[in-house]
């Protein structure tokens, strides 16, 4: 007989796991790090205070292609507030779909679906041109169902988040963050099972800092991700901006002492008439046996 031990973050054993996981192409080409505008589309949901120095409207979607019918989609948009402040609001929506369910013989009981949808709202303000602050607001909701609805189990909750970016010198960004601060799924299921209870499913709450430094065509950015349970997660990325219409990102991410690299790719396109839009595209290695994670994005700024 062979054992096979597998290793897995203390991370796995937390509900959540969809405001953990990377959700857009720019991030997927950069290990993870979402601390500031230029490395996620989706940066407003982990610091609200990054799209503070972004002076433009924006509109932002998103897919994910994984493997086991998971799928997750994004949704964003934000808008200046003069003199100094910033409005963003978004959704993200993932799951599970054909999840077979069984009977208590064993027998073929249908399918299940498991649907997360996250509702965020955040706020940021510069005090200065060195110095900014964001708060983020968020809605959850979970469901499991069935297809012919003889499971219909809901669980809701709230979170919130704050983030700072100064800037020490041009081209430098200092970005700090406290993420998913109060954030739960309640659960009743006293009307579904027979024993059913009341309880909540807290989201890890996490501490991160990074670093983001422009030389010329490139910056290069750094990020720790410290989960008050213990655990971390380091990332590290660069960025080639060297061609006006063109952004290429690669990085990596180390989680359990496994490193999982990624790329990804923003290519503006250009038009005579109306705002300017891009394309991302990212890839990035998922966990043992499940292969790339690809990620395709659409926006526009105006």
């Amino acid at each position: 007989m062979i054992g096979n031990t597998t290793f897995a973050s203390d991370l796995g054993g937390f509900t959540g796991t969809t405001n953990r996981f990377i959700s857009d192409p720019l991030s997927a080409g950069t290990g993870g790090i979402t601390l500031f505008h230029k490395t996620s589309t989706n940066s407003y949901a982990q610091n609200p205070a990054s799209r503070a120095f972004f002076d433009k409207r924006n509109f932002d979607a998103g897919l994910v292609q994984l493997s086991l019918d998971r799928f997750i989609y994004t949704v964003n948009a934000g808008i200046p507030l003069p003199p100094t402040a910033s409005l963003s609001i978004g959704l993200i929506a993932a799951g599970t779909r054909n999840i077979e369910a069984r009977d208590t013989r064993g027998y073929p009981a249908g399918n299940l679906s498991d649907t997360e949808m996250t509702y965020l709202v955040s706020f940021s303000n510069r005090f200065s041109e060195k110095l900014a602050f964001g708060l983020s607001l968020k809605v959850l909701t979970k469901q499991f169902s069935s297809e012919d609805n003889w499971l219909d189990l809901k669980g809701s909750g709230f979170g919130a988040g704050v983030g700072i970016v100064f800037k020490p010198r041009t081209g430098s960004s200092l970005a700090l963050a406290l993420k998913d601060w109060n954030s739960s799924y309640k659960w009743k299921t006293q009307d579904i099972f027979e024993r059913g209870s009341s309880y909540q499913d807290e989201f890890p709450m996490s501490l991160s800092w990074g670093w983001l430094q422009e030389v010329k065509s490139f910056s290069l950015a750094l990020e720790h991700d410290h989960y008050f349970i213990g655990e971390n997660i380091y990332r590290v990325a660069m960025l080639w901006h060297g061609i006006p219409a063109l952004q290429v990102n690669t990085g990596l991410s180390i989680e359990d002492e496994i490193i999982y690299p990624g790329f990804s790719a923003r290519y503006e396109l250009s038009w005579k008439q109306g705002p300017p839009m891009h394309i991302d595209l990212g890839i990035r290695a998922g966990t043992r046996g499940e292969g790339l994670r690809n990620y395709l994005g659409w926006g526009v700024n105006f």
